[in-house]
């Protein structure tokens, strides 16, 4: 019978909060700038279902930066929007609007990162920074990245002499925590647990795969939090994300969202306003009759909030690295899986190819002088990992 490395204790229930959700995206979209700092989300539903009460979908607003994404049913609309309140004025300031099509409100910064990196071709490696630590300029299926980071993890050099193309025998995740505290709770219990979806490609990567690797980052924090390796699949026991197991009140405090119904307007449609601030996320949707069902079953790879969607399995993780990684060390460093954009633009579950991954994995291991650091050294001497495919018979609950 297999026993965990965690199983002195029982498993103690885990909820990670995760990325925030998003509203209904239709991809007809315009940006507004130039917001004052006082308007409310109520005020500018208003003020931008003028002329659009039935074709409105939804609004976020970005208080820290004065400005906001606005989703209309169909491209006319959003352009007849775009037409009708660029250059208004809303509270005495003159709005800046552009169109954004098929941009979603919610991932703002990252659009705008990912616009920025599709303008380059190819990595600019003259304008590299000196720093040692600078990848170089991603190679896919760079075998020299991949076995240094498979030295890391403990896996096994490939065959010598064998010059076929090798299968890959790792995945690569990035998995997004709402705060750091999340995640050294999941390093004291040896457990996670994410969204279904995502759940869904682990267990199909844990099943097909010899080592399956999630790389963790926190919200807003600019680096990588650290990484582990799948030692389980998910428990039969559910775990719901927004409440804990002593009760809603914990998760109250700790800043959960609320929904805020609206009632129509002269202008705007009902709808309703999610106030999300422990995320620093607010936006208003609209409810249109007949629309309910659509706004369960958002197509947007399963961020809406479907049935069931807000409960999840735990399944056990073994922490490789807590060493933090700043995203700007991973400068050069692209993702093919991501429509090669930089690997630190990704999502919650956000697979990343195995070469790139392997680098990534690797530079947790370095300092910024480039030396390896004590904890591969302390494994290296004290607890080499165990091959991946006893492992996972070994991990998993009898």
């Amino acid at each position: 019978m297999g026993l965990a490395p965690c199983n002195a204790a029982p498993v103690v229930p885990f909820n990670p909060r995760g990325p925030p959700r998003k509203p209904r995206q239709s991809g007809y979209a315009i940006w507004v700038g130039n917001l004052p700092p006082s308007a409310s989300i109520a005020d500018l539903k208003d003020y931008f279902s003028r002329g659009a009460t039935r074709d409105i979908e939804s609004l976020f607003l970005m208080s820290r930066s004065n400005c906001a994404f606005v989703n209309y049913h169909t491209e006319a609309a959003c352009v007849a929007a775009m037409n009708r309140f660029h250059n208004s004025c809303f509270e005495e300031r003159r709005l800046v609007c552009r169109l954004r099509r098929g941009a979603a409100a919610s991932d703002a910064s990252a659009t705008a990162a990912e616009n920025l990196a599709s303008l380059s071709v190819s990595v600019d490696t003259g304008a590299a920074a000196t720093d040692s630590e600078s990848p170089e300029p991603l190679i896919v299926g760079d075998t020299k990245a991949a076995a240094t980071a498979r030295a890391a993890m403990g896996t096994a050099e490939p065959p010598a002499g064998n010059s076929s193309p090798q299968t890959p025998r790792e995945k690569f995740f990035v998995l997004k925590s709402l705060t750091t505290q999340d995640l050294e709770a999941s390093v004291r219990s040896g457990t996670w647990a994410t969204q279904v979806h995502i759940e869904q490609a682990l267990n199909k990567a844990y099943d097909e795969m010899e080592n399956v690797i999630l790389i963790f980052s926190a919200n807003k924090s600019g680096e990588y939090f650290g990484y582990a390796r799948m030692a389980s699949k998910p428990f039969d026991k559910l775990v719901d994300l927004k409440t804990t197991s002593a009760g809603t009140e914990h998760v109250q405090d700790l800043g959960s969202p609320r929904s805020i119904p609206t009632p129509p307007t002269a202008t705007a449609p009902k709808g309703h306003i999610i106030d999300d601030s422990a995320r620093g996320t607010i936006f208003w949707e609209a409810e249109h009759s007949g629309d309910e069902a659509k706004s369960v079953t958002k197509e947007d790879g399963g961020d809406g909030q479907g049935p069931g969607q807000g409960q999840s399995r735990q399944f056990r993780i073994e922490w490789r690295s807590t060493a933090r990684l700043p995203f700007y060390r991973t400068c050069g460093l692209r993702n093919p899986f991501n429509a090669n954009r930089e690997v630190k633009i990704a999502r919650d579950g956000t697979e990343i190819e195995p070469s790139v991954g392997a680098k990534l994995v690797q530079m947790f291991h370095r300092n910024p002088s480039g030396v390896l650091s004590s904890v591969q050294a302390t494994w290296t001497q004290t607890s080499p990992p165990k091959p991946m495919l006893g492992a996972k018979g070994f991990y998993e609950l009898s």
